[in-house]
This record gives C-alpha cells, structure tokens and sequence, in this order.
C-alpha cells in the first residue's frame, strides 16, 4: 500500500511558509543584536561605577592646587596673594581646587570629601571656604564651613557664581572667575552677618533653577555617541539584519531598532538622558542629511560656475598659534611652585552650606 503526499496545487502553501521564516530570522538577528548591546551597556556601566571613585584628592600643601592646568604660574600666584590677603584680614581659610573630572561623582560629594579632608578653617570657628572648579565637566562648587553661614549664605553664594564666575567660566577665564569669587567673598566678610530673607530664599531657587537649565543644556554636547551609534546602526542594519522589503519598511524597522537600542543604553547609563527630541531627531535625520548633501552639491556646482567666470577664492590661513599658546602654558605649568606658599587645613569642618553650579 503506498502512500501519496498531497502536493501544493498552486504554491500557495510555499508563498505561506517564506514569509513567515523571513519574519522568524529577522526576529533572531533583532533579539541577537539587542542581547549584544545589553551586554555591552552592563560592562559599559561596571566600568562607569569603578570610574566613581578613582579620583583622588590631592594633598593639600598650598592656597591653589591646580592639577587640571588651567592656569598660568603667574595666575596662581596672583590668586595665591589674594587668598593670603583674605586670611591675614578676615581669619578665614580659603582654598582653590581645580582639577579635571570629578569622576562619576557629583559636585556635592566630592567636594564633602576635600572639605572632611582638608579641614579647612579653625576647630573652633570652622570659618574655612572651599572654591572646587571640575573643568572638563564643567560643574563648579563653593563650600562654606558651618562657622560662615550667617554670612555667606546659599543664595549669597549662588550669586557669586552666577553673576561673577559663570561668563568668566564660559569664556574659559579661570583667573578671572576665580578672582571675582575672592573679591565677592571678601566683600560679604566684610558685612554684618543678616539673616536670609524670603526673597534670598527665593532668588537662591531661581538660581539653582538657572543652573540645572544650564546642565540641561549641556546634555546636547554628549549627543556624539548616540549619534554615532545612530549612524552604524543605519548603515549596517539595512546591509546585515534587514535585507529585504520596500524601503520605506527596511527604514522603519532600522529607526525603531536604533532607538531601542538608544533607550536601553541610555538606561543603563551608557548614554546620558536623551528626551524625546533626539527620538524624532532620529526619524528626521535622513531628511535632513538628504537636503544637506543637496545643498552641498549646489554649493559645489556654483563654486564651479564661478570658478570657470574667473571667480577667485581665498587661500587658506591655517592658524597654529591657539595649539602653540596651550603647550607654552602646560610647559609653564610645569614648573608649579609657587613661592614659599606652605599651606595647611586647621581642622575646621562644613556641614553642607554653600551652593553649586555649572556653566
């Protein structure tokens, strides 16, 4: 007795069977790379808590101790007389840390950590102020031991740094933000104690509100990475996961999967907080890349057009004195002695006054 395997009379059942398994291994090549890139967040994320505390606090041997570079000898000399000058007339202990990162830490903590540390200011007045600058993070603090509170307040303190270092800081004018501080802190020394009034308290939110606007803004200058991950993913997913179907679809599915992938990375702490202008941004960047590369060639075809009407165009100045500039600054940095500046803590402590910013 044989049996007779029906047969597929019109290949309805073949045309059913391939998309489903087209589906089925675009699903595993979705649920490979998503795997991958949890994978990497994990260790991404594991190399970023270890990052937390691997900057140390360096010895405290002078008023301005500067291991970011930042200023010239000269500099730290002129903010060194100026420090002297404040302890000698106002008996308080200030001290300048500049350093490049803070590590994974927030300003606060870390700037705990230096004060219990340094012991800035008297065991018995705690009337020491600390000035700590984290350059390339842009985030700055100035600590107030809890003998100067009455003084300098947190609303007090947070003008100075809105008002009198931030457009320094932005201009990359260390010296100079550095050198109002001193001379805004010596004036309020100067003053009466006075209790914070309500429109302190209130002129102390609007500025801290100023400051995280201004870190808020400061998200868009860490965009590279996500940019760049965007990038490959719509260059390498069409060619190696979504191969097949109309480009609209292929493009969908690419956009979803790059912002997925952006999301979870960005969860994990790879990525720093993106909000829902960089997910449309991902949509629209082709457009926006297509009409760039038009612009381009339009510009490049009437730069021909003028060049064969006898159109002339200006040489290049290459300027190389800004790179120069910097290594003669780092070569003088080398030599970071300033004179006889033997400086040390006196045990005072903070309780948390002062006030933070970033620019």
């Amino acid at each position: 007795m044989s049996v007779i395997a029906r047969m597929p009379k019109d290949g309805r059942s073949t045309r059913m069977i391939q998309p489903v398994s087209r589906y089925f291994s675009m699903m595993k090549h979705v649920v490979i790379l998503f795997l991958l890139l949890i994978g990497i967040g994990n260790v991404s994320a594991k190399e970023l808590n270890q990052k937390t505390t691997s900057v140390e606090i360096p010895v405290l041997n002078k008023h301005v101790v500067d291991t970011a570079n930042v200023l010239t000898k000269e500099e730290k000399q002129r903010l060194t007389r100026k420090l002297k000058k404040l302890q000698s007339e106002e008996k308080v202990q200030m001290a300048v840390l500049i350093i490049p990162t803070l590590g994974g830490e927030t300003v606060e903590e870390f700037s705990s950590r230096v004060f219990a540390k340094w012991k800035l200011g008297s065991t018995e007045h705690n009337d020491g102020i600390l000035f700590l600058v984290a350059s390339a993070d842009h985030q700055m603090r100035i600590s107030v031991g809890s003998g100067l509170e009455h003084k300098l307040t947190d609303g007090k303190v947070a003008r100075i740094l809105r008002q009198d270092v931030k457009p320094a800081f932005k201009e990359d004018a260390y010296f100079e933000g550095l050198s109002n501080s001193i001379d805004s802190i010596e004036t309020l020394l100067k003053q009466p104690g006075q209790m914070e009034t309500p429109s302190d308290i209130a002129k102390t939110v609007q500025a801290f509100e100023e400051d995280n606007a201004s870190s808020d803004s400061s998200l868009g200058k860490d965009l590279t990475a996500p940019l760049v991950l965007y990038l490959l993913g719509m260059i390498s997913l069409p060619l190696a996961v979504f191969r097949e179907g109309h480009w609209a679809k292929r493009f969908l599915k690419c956009t979803l999967t790059v912002a997925a992938a952006t999301f979870v990375l960005s969860l994990v702490g790879v990525f720093p907080p993106l909000s829902i202008w960089y997910y449309l941004l991902i949509f629209l960047l082709p457009v926006i890349l297509a009409l760039l590369v038009i612009f381009s060639l339009l510009s490049l075809v009437g730069g021909m057009v003028k060049k064969l009407f006898g159109g002339l165009f200006g040489g290049s100045s290459s300027q190389t004195q800004p790179p120069a500039e910097s290594i003669k600054i780092k070569n003088e940095d080398d030599s970071d002695d300033d004179d006889n500046d033997r400086f040390i803590g006196g045990g005072g402590k903070s309780e948390g006054g002062g006030a933070s910013g970033s620019w």
